[in-house]
C-alpha cells in the first residue's frame, strides 16, 4: 500500500506529467497513456488516481491554483504579485499551447463564474493583495486578460500601477 507521501508524489508526477503533454500537443491531442508514459508511472496507476481525462483537468486546475497560492504568498506588495501572476500566466507554456490550439477551452476556463475554483481564486487575490471582494474581481480580470494578451514586458509596470490603483 503506498504512503500519504509516496501517493501525494505520484500525483504530482501526474499532475506535472499533464503539463508536459498539454504543453506539447494540447489537451484534445492528449492521451492518458502519454501522460502515464511521460509521468513515469503504469497506466493503472494513472486510473487509480484519475477516472480520465476531465478529473485529471480538473485536478490539473486546482493544482494551478495552489501552485499560485504558494507563488505569490512570498510576494512583499501588491505589485509584486500581480507581477508574479501576469509573468506566471504569460510564460505558462501549456497555456499557451492549449491557447493556440484549442481557445475554446480556455475561453470556457477563463469565463469568471460562481463556482468553488473562482471563489478561491477570489479569495487568494483578495488576502494577497489587501483588497475588498470587488478589488479582487477586477484583479481578477486583468489577470484572466493575461492569458488572451500578456502585456509586453516594457508596459507591464504601468499596467499593474493601473491595476494597483483601482484597488
Amino acid at each position: 500500500m503506498l504512503t500519504k507521501s509516496k501517493t501525494s508524489g505520484t500525483r504530482q508526477a501526474l499532475l506535472d506529467g499533464a503539463r508536459i503533454v498539454f504543453a506539447e500537443v494540447g489537451v484534445r491531442n492528449a492521451n492518458m497513456i502519454e501522460i502515464a508514459d511521460r509521468s513515469e508511472v503504469a497506466r493503472a496507476t494513472l486510473y487509480n488516481h484519475f477516472r480520465d481525462k476531465d478529473e485529471l483537468i480538473a485536478a490539473l486546475i486546482e493544482d494551478e491554483i495552489e501552485r499560485m497560492r504558494n507563488l505569490i504568498t512570498s510576494a512583499p506588495d501588491r505589485r509584486e504579485v500581480l507581477f508574479l501572476i501576469a509573468n506566471d500566466i504569460a510564460q505558462n507554456a501549456a497555456l499557451r499551447k492549449v491557447l493556440s490550439l484549442e481557445p475554446h477551452l480556455i475561453a470556457a476556463l477563463a469565463q469568471i463564474s460562481e463556482t468553488p475554483i473562482w471563489n478561491q481564486a477570489r479569495n487568494i487575490l483578495t488576502t494577497s493583495l489587501r483588497t475588498s471582494s470587488v478589488g479582487a474581481e477586477i484583479a481578477l480580470r486583468w489577470c484572466i486578460s493575461q492569458l488572451f494578451a500578456p502585456i509586453a514586458s516594457g508596459d507591464l509596470e504601468s499596467s499593474i500601477a493601473a491595476v494597483e490603483r483601482s484597488l
